[in-house]
């Protein structure tokens, strides 16, 4: 067994992830023990996929790509499969099952990161691998600008934050994957994390909805075959996944009308264009990371 200090990378599949993951390995792979993992849901866009699968490839990292599955008898916990790219889910599979077991994600029942990413990557650490809990630290692709995403017992989960270390920003993660032979190739970042993530912005979801309703397919088929999904006996009400008791429907009808400000990847630009009710999101950015559901 290596005595070498021991890392875990959590690549999300977003260009400040992978950039991360690039001079994580550039640097420390002769010092340090690395495991790099991609934890799929299934409702990730698939040219996020293809980018993953490129990094993989030109860049010979091993990225384990790994699922989430769920034991529906109460109190047995997330176990891990490996997947790759080929057979991947692409059509939400393991994100139905968090969903039967756990309910309709949302604000007041945000654990979906946590139990379709950060459990399935801790079940295959420390349970396929074995590596014990506390004897590695998790690199996490969240910049300078994002610091608002660091998870407030960061150190107590032994999570570090390489790019915002270093004091990169958006544009420079930018610049930096121009030298790059290939790129994330989504037409916005909009749609980074779940197309359809109830994190993400009204006018994200809005444009998305506008442009792709497709998109909209699964959350609106989880809403109507699990609205009514109690968890608990105190719920009353049916569920729903977006904030301010939106829900897919509703964002598809207004998404139509057409009566907002589309989104564009250069709004950061203008803040003053930002309104609360259009514009707040939840700790949403071009990728999902672990340790951000709060």
């Amino acid at each position: 067994m290596s005595d070498k200090p021991r890392l875990r990378i959590s690549f999300s599949g977003g260009r400040t992830s992978a950039l991360m993951t690039k001079l994580c390995v550039d640097n420390m792979s002769h010092t340090h023990d690395i495991l790099i993992t991609f934890a799929n849901t299934g409702c990730e866009h698939e040219k996020t996929l293809d980018f993953v699968n490129q990094c993989d490839i030109h860049f010979g990292w091993n990225v384990v790509w790994l699922e989430s599955v769920f034991n529906m008898e109460k109190g047995k916990g997330v176990v891990s499969k490996v997947v790759d790219y080929k057979n991947a889910s692409r059509n939400g599979e393991p994100f139905e099952e968090y969903i039967q077991k756990n309910g309709l994600p949302n604000p007041m029942n945000p654990r979906c990161t946590d139990r379709l990413k950060e459990m399935a990557m801790d079940h295959f650490t420390h349970k396929v691998i074995g590596w014990n809990r506390g004897s590695y630290f998790t690199a996490i692709g969240i910049r300078r600008d994002e610091i608002d995403r660091v998870n407030p017992d960061y150190k107590k989960k032994k999570f570090i934050y390489p790019l915002a270390d270093m004091n990169y920003s958006k544009d420079d993660v930018k610049l930096a994957l121009q030298q790059w032979p290939f790129d994330l190739d989504l037409e916005s970042e909009a749609y980074g994390n779940c197309t359809w993530c109830w994190k993400k912005s009204h006018r994200k979801l809005l444009t998305i909805a506008k442009n792709h309703p497709e998109h909209f397919e699964f959350p609106l088929r989880m809403e109507e075959k699990y609205g009514t999904h109690r968890i608990s006996e105190e719920e009353q009400s049916p569920r729903v996944m977006f904030r301010n008791y939106a829900n897919s429907k509703g964002i598809l009808t207004e998404a139509k009308d057409g009566n907002f400000r589309e989104y564009t990847d250069s709004d950061y630009l203008s803040p003053s264009l930002f309104t609360m009710e259009m514009d707040y999101s939840v700790g949403c950015g071009e990728s999902c990371e672990i340790g951000s559901d709060f």
